[in-house]
């Protein structure tokens, strides 16, 4: 398509930069990435208070919630591909100040409508951040610093994913919702003060820089149209002929937004990327472990509060477990993967998610609470040790860090929205075959019926975990090979 006259950003590296710069530079889009990230999950715990504030319906404050990720996945690609061509650094400092405006206003609303329209700038600052961040960092470090920078990095993305429930307890405990959106604006202030007085010049070369407006739209749309069969699905059942239809047309417009591409002079998706097999398995066991993480962000909730009748600040307290181990663990990773690869630590790191998910599947009210928390201790060490960030970014040409930070942040999101699905689908599915009946909400008078449903939803959890496993091992295997071939 024909382009438009811009500027292409050049940077001057990162050898221009003192180590220290590096270093808070890596501190605010961290921060950015925890934010953007969290917010994606924190909202879940707070929607009953939402609803009952604001007036509305349950399934309509959920809203809040799916318009965030929604709009996210949709648009991330996008920036991906217009950041590797006219710089990263701007699209992310615009897009943390939207991000901030957006959450001072979701903390301001005082009916729906504000509240959703708040929130799609919140979106929309995501994920201009989201696209950029990986590909920033990679450009202010040099190649050997990549694997301890992004597990820094990643350390704060984990932490965003999976802290949500602990966090959020601990917010409406003593605080209200409003609050959960206001935490972001001074962390937000800051990191924006940090990249605007530190991050390099950048020189300025005039290009051709063109947007697949075809091939885009069509994504957009397959996009939206799964994220609608998979939120409508969780209401009327996945069996249902519309959420089949949906998802059938979902498969065909992502299988026209393919030949699109294949065909575009300037791809929105170059799909040579995915000729990597490094990439690739980087980008699919990414999904699988984050869509785990959320079996924990919707499950365990339920399991503390409503089984073994924890408040929700103790709830929230003993949730926390996983983040602070999950913050101590991935710079060490880090560290690691410049050492021994990012694969082979990442291989290390499913083995040991093997350990919490068999305590979750086997886990009784009648246990020590002390045996649930170190699980989710474990989940976190073994959360904090994939080093799927570096394998992603290292198996990505230097002209594709920005679109591959993109596609990572694609997979994590919707490794969340999957995770949250199959989460309450396999747990209600589970309750029913206990129950011998079909089942919607928590069993009050049976909590052993929603045990067994824990259990059986975690045994999915846990054969996500063993394919991961076994990829990464081939993966491993092959480069071996072809070190010594």
């Amino acid at each position: 398509m024909k382009g438009v006259e811009l500027a292409t950003i050049k940077s001057k590296g990162a050898k221009f930069l003192k180590q220290r710069s590096q270093w808070i530079l890596l501190l605010a889009t961290s921060m950015v990435s925890f934010m953007s990230t969290i917010d994606a999950g924190i909202v879940n715990i707070a929607v009953p208070q939402m609803s009952r504030d604001l007036n509305v319906p349950m399934n309509e404050a959920e809203w809040v919630v799916s318009v965030y990720l929604v709009l996210i996945c949709v648009l991330l690609i996008f920036f991906g591909k217009l950041s590797d061509q006219i710089g990263r650094i701007p699209i992310f400092q615009i897009g943390t100040v939207i991000f901030v405006l957006g959450s001072l206003g979701c903390g301001m609303s005082t009916n729906l409508p504000f509240l959703m329209g708040a929130r799609v700038l919140q979106g929309l600052g995501a994920s201009m951040t989201m696209a950029t961040n990986f590909g920033i960092i990679t450009q202010i470090f040099p190649i050997h610093r990549h694997g301890t920078a992004l597990g820094v990095n990643s350390a704060f993305v984990q932490l965003g994913s999976i802290a949500g429930p602990g966090l959020g307890g601990l917010i409406l405990a003593a605080l209200n919702w409003h609050y959960i959106f206001f935490i972001n604006v001074p962390i937000g202030i800051i990191a924006f003060a940090f990249g605007h007085h530190i991050f390099p010049k950048e020189e300025r070369k005039y290009h051709h820089v063109s947007i697949d407006w075809t091939g885009y739209l069509t994504y957009a749309l397959a996009t939206i149209l799964f994220f609608f069969a998979i939120y409508w699905g969780q209401s009327i059942g996945y069996g249902k002929p519309q959420i089949i239809g949906l998802l059938v047309l979902t498969v065909l417009l992502i299988t026209l937004f393919i030949r699109i591409e294949k065909r575009a002079p300037e791809p929105l998706l170059n799909l040579k990327i995915f000729k990597n097999a490094g990439f690739s398995i980087g980008i699919l066991t990414a999904m699988m472990v984050f869509a785990t993480g959320y079996f924990n962000n919707m499950i365990m909730p339920f399991y503390l509060q409503e089984t073994l009748h924890y408040s929700s600040a103790i709830a929230g307290l003993i949730l926390m477990a996983v983040p602070i181990v999950n913050i101590f663990s991935a710079p060490a990773a880090g560290v690691m993967s410049d050492k021994i690869g990012a694969e082979k630590v990442s291989m290390i790191a499913l083995v040991i998610f093997i350990v919490p998910e068999l305590v979750f599947v086997t886990v009784e009210p009648s246990w020590s609470i002390i045996w649930l928390i170190i699980g989710l201790g474990m989940f976190g060490l073994a959360n904090g040790t994939f080093q799927n960030n570096p394998m992603i970014m290292g198996n990505a040409g230097q002209e594709f860090q920005g679109i591959a930070g993109s596609i990572a942040a694609l997979a994590r999101n919707l490794g969340m929205s999957i995770g949250l699905s199959l989460a309450t689908s396999l747990l209600y599915f589970g309750i029913g075959l206990k129950a011998g009946k079909h089942i919607t909400a928590y069993p009050s008078a049976h909590p052993a019926w929603f045990v067994s449903g824990m259990h059986f939803a975690y045994g999915w959890a846990l054969g996500m975990i063993v394919i991961a496993l076994v990829l990464i091992v081939w993966l491993v295997r092959r480069q071996t090979a072809k070190q010594h071939g």
